[in-house]
């Protein structure tokens, strides 16, 4: 600090001293207004996000796994096949008609509470056997699309994955042996293409 004079004010500092820059300090520094509304914002945003997500039974986020989905597979009475056919409809029925078996509202019919599921057997056995192209009427509400075959997966594949829809999601139909697909089978073999609609399904033709 420089002293002050006899005549009581201080004196000019030196051109040296006026040369070197002042000390460092530790300043108050407050974050900018607009970076604290925005950390606010955000903190309150994920907080209703986590609040009005739905989960359980009916999640339709993240990988779509429900409770259904999670519990081990069921011992379906009067099931002969010893394929999982929870799995099989994971693997090759799921992207479609969902872990739910809800399906997609006007793209992909239901399977819960569906009449082509829990109804006559041998519809459903030729629903996967041959595929239907054209309109189905599901559960009250008319579809129109494609269903692809899948007479190349084994007897007992198709008998485990039908015998699963037909015993979840409310469903309570009978299993389906692998000697009743095999029948069905033979059956249509003569048949080589889709089934054009739900109409022509009925028909059996």
């Amino acid at each position: 600090m420089n002293k002050p004079n006899r005549k009581g004010t201080q004196k000019e500092p030196s051109a040296q001293r006026q040369r070197e820059n002042a000390d460092p300090d530790e300043g108050v520094r407050p974050l900018p207004w607009f970076l604290t509304m925005f950390l606010g914002a955000m903190a309150m945003w994920g907080a209703f996000y986590i609040y009005s997500t739905p989960s359980g039974e009916n999640s339709a986020y993240g990988d779509q796994r429900t409770v259904a989905t999670l519990r081990p597979p069921e011992q379906i009475t009067g099931a002969v096949s010893k394929v999982d056919g929870k799995q099989v409809y994971s693997s090759k029925c799921v992207a479609c008609h969902q872990a739910t078996g809800a399906g997609i509202s006007g793209v992909f019919p239901p399977l819960a509470a569906s009449e082509w599921v829990t109804g006559d057997p041998k519809l459903l056995i030729n629903i996967l056997l041959h595929g239907v192209v054209g309109e189905m009427e599901v559960a009250g509400t008319v579809y129109k699309g494609a269903m692809p075959a899948w007479k190349t997966l084994s007897d007992d594949e198709l008998a485990a994955v039908m015998s699963y829809i037909r015993s979840d999601w409310g469903n309570k139909a009978a299993a389906i042996a692998p000697a009743d697909v095999a029948a069905q089978r033979e059956a249509t073999k003569a048949r080589t293409e889709a089934f054009k609609g739900g109409a022509e399904l009925k028909s059996g033709s």
